[in-house]
């Protein structure tokens, strides 16, 4: 989507709707992409440029008011001021928006990075990404690439193409040379090969976006892959597939969320059935607790109390046992119960075993389905390859998967209920309300770190441990501490109380309203609050 031949195309088709037009407002939807508004000629743009190394682009998008709330502002200084122009660097992949007053938008669309600098033409004034880090410093320079004159004929046959065109884009390559045997030319006829695709980039563009999602400007006589969509506009044609690449990752993430569910459940009802299966034991410890009742009965006209023992740590009483002679066994008792009353706890409990015994048997077969339906969804789900196919068997599957449990466990609802920040490696949980704190605490496993600013209402916070018992670094703590403070009423003071301990000594007392709580072994910092979107943007 933003190799150079592309850009070249690009500069010319957003130059010819931008150019003289007035910059309104640029602001951050969602991370790693900037929506910039423009105006110019009656008619109003969005200017979309994506920030994530797996999906650079920019391009020209429909128009649609800009959000009013959840988004951040950039490049406040040029509202108002008019585009004078765009420019593609010679042979590299900076691009630049030339305003009134000597200002710059200055897009770096290469490498694991790519940013989005303010500049004055002699520093970095701001930046979309980490601009902390590049105030002040000079703006990136094109660096056009070392070309050989040449092909080095000992080079894999791509890096001979590469080797005499830098720029050209390395993701269909492969392909290219295997269409066209590239392997087998000799020098001259690799030069020549070269020029050609070079110039039919360059003189006759054919904008699709291929089968797999990705857009090449060549015709399908040069690249033989299969189309997807043509399109006439280089621009309309990055949109296409900047919107698949997204779906895709969307798509993606969401069937690794569904495989690791099932396989989370594959082991869980493995265990399950293995568990069911042993109840055979149940029925031995019933013969067992009922033949102990036996011969505690046998002498329920005696006292208890004169036949108590002390055995491994509990009191037990010796008697004959009738069932074998010449052998004695020891028995566990409660001292303030009789024989019989002993006797009749031991009855209880074989009633319960032999109940566990037939509950267990009825489960088993529920059990089996259970573990042969997760199975076949895994492998269902191991064989789709496609956008469709995926889209398709998760709606036809959709129910199965929720009677299943998948959707109700923590990490499938812990975005919506609360809200979801990185410290370093930790993943910390806000809570938004009276009622999401009660979520968020009720979730957490008992070995998270809870947080809560002292003596004032706030935001319950949550470190992930991951279930470790111990505690993450002091700066960790002390980060997400500046969050609870923030999320209180302690917002405005430059120094807050904030408390923590693990969540398993956090317990909601009976009959407590939403977000009430009572905290054992707590410790306290004193931190200032922090605003999480203001760490975010460093």
């Amino acid at each position: 989507m933003n190799n150079y031949f592309v850009l070249i195309y690009l500069n010319s088709e957003i130059k010819e709707k931008i150019r003289g037009g007035v910059y309104l407002r640029g602001i951050s939807p969602h991370k790693d992409v900037l929506e910039l508004y423009l105006e110019a000629g009656g008619e109003r743009h969005r200017l979309i440029f994506s920030a994530n190394p797996s999906e650079t682009a920019i391009f020209l998008d429909d128009y649609r008011p800009p959000k009013k709330s959840n988004v951040m502002d950039f490049f406040g200084e040029l509202e108002g001021r008019r585009v004078e122009g765009t420019r593609l660097a010679e042979e590299d992949r900076l691009w630049e928006v030339r305003f009134e007053g000597e200002y710059s938008l200055l897009f770096k669309l290469y490498g694991g990075s790519p940013n989005v600098y303010l500049t004055d033409g002699k520093e970095i004034l701001d930046a979309f990404k980490n601009p902390e880090e590049v105030r002040g410093e000079a703006p990136p320079e094109a660096h056009p690439p070392d070309r050989d004159e040449e092909p080095r004929m000992r080079a894999i046959p791509k890096n001979r193409l590469t080797g005499l065109h830098p720029k050209l884009p390395r993701n269909l390559l492969p392909h290219l040379v295997e269409q066209h045997a590239v392997d087998g030319m000799d020098a001259a006829e690799t030069v020549a090969f070269g020029e050609r695709i070079v110039r039919a980039m360059k003189e006759k563009p054919c904008p699709r976006v291929l089968q797999t999602g990705d857009l090449t400007l060549w015709d399908e006589e040069l690249l033989d892959l299969p189309t997807d969509r043509a399109f006439d506009s280089v621009n309309d044609a990055v949109r296409h597939a900047y919107r698949n690449a997204v779906h895709l990752r969307r798509l993606n993430n969401r069937r690794e969320k569904v495989s690791r569910f099932l396989e989370r459940m594959e082991s869980k009802k493995a265990s399950r059935l293995e568990q069911l299966r042993q109840a055979d034991r149940s029925l031995e410890r019933a013969d067992t607790y009922e033949r102990s009742a036996h011969l505690l009965m046998a002498h329920a006209h005696e006292e208890l109390e004169p036949r108590l023992e002390t055995g491994e740590g509990e009191t037990v009483v010796r008697l004959p046992d009738i069932y074998e002679e010449d052998r004695e066994i020891s028995i566990a008792v409660d001292p303030n119960r009789g024989f019989s009353g002993n006797a009749e706890q031991y009855y209880e409990k074989a009633r319960s075993a032999r109940r566990n015994y037939e509950e267990a048997r009825r489960r088993i077969p529920r059990v089996e389905r259970e573990l042969e339906a997760v199975r076949r969804l895994r492998e269902e789900l191991g064989k789709v390859t496609h956008l469709g196919e995926m889209q398709d068997w998760f709606g036809e599957r959709r129910e199965k998967l929720e009677e299943l449990g998948f959707g109700n466990e923590s990490g499938e609802v812990a975005s919506s209920p609360y809200r979801k920040l990185k410290v370093g490696k930790y993943e910390v949980w806000v809570g938004k309300s009276a009622r999401s704190n009660d979520q968020l605490t009720s979730l957490a496993h008992k070995e998270d770190v809870w947080l809560h600013a002292r003596g004032v209402p706030g935001s319950h916070v949550v470190i992930r441990m991951g279930n470790t018992s111990d505690y993450p670094p002091q700066e960790v703590i002390l980060q997400a501490a500046g969050f609870a403070a923030w999320f209180s009423k302690a917002q405005g003071m430059k120094s807050a109380p904030v408390m923590y301990t693990k969540r398993k000594y956090v317990r909601k007392p009976k009959g407590a309203g939403p977000g009430a709580v009572k905290v054992e072994r707590e410790q306290v910092v004193m931190v200032p609050p922090v605003e999480p979107r203001a760490q975010h943007r460093r």
